[in-house]
């Protein structure tokens, strides 16, 4: 009876360390990149374009904001990243070192200040 014991005890411990090891290597949880768009008095802005990037420049990426001005971008993975927002021929500055941690969203403001230069527009990358 005491050996059937001991080996059952030995079963439930070896799962529970397996189901702890499978656990501790799950894939990390992206995170979410939100915030919203303001005009230059403070009010949202419908339809802005939002434009994201890694911090080094690369894997450029873009959405809109909905009626409110907001805007919310989920399965952005963990790392740093800059932001900015341009609508109606104007832009914001770009947020730089915006930081995705898994499962935690960056919340953002961007107000719309400058006035987009000709040769710029439609270009978000490079318009640093």
């Amino acid at each position: 009876m005491r050996k059937l014991r001991f080996e059952a005890g030995t079963i439930v411990l070896l799962a529970l360390v397996a189901c702890a090891g499978v656990i501790g290597y799950a894939k990390p949880v992206d995170g979410i990149l939100g915030g919203v768009v303001l005009n230059a008095k403070g009010a949202p802005v419908r339809a802005a374009d939002v434009f994201w990037q890694t911090a080094d420049g690369k894997a450029p990426h873009a959405a809109h904001t909905d009626a409110s001005g907001r805007f919310r971008i989920a399965n952005v993975r963990q790392g740093l990243y800059e932001v900015r927002a341009q609508a109606a021929g104007m832009t914001s500055e770009w947020e730089h070192n915006v930081v995705v941690r898994p499962g935690g969203q960056a919340s953002l403001t961007l107000r719309l200040s400058r006035r987009i230069p000709q040769a710029a527009a439609g270009r978000p990358s490079s318009a640093r």
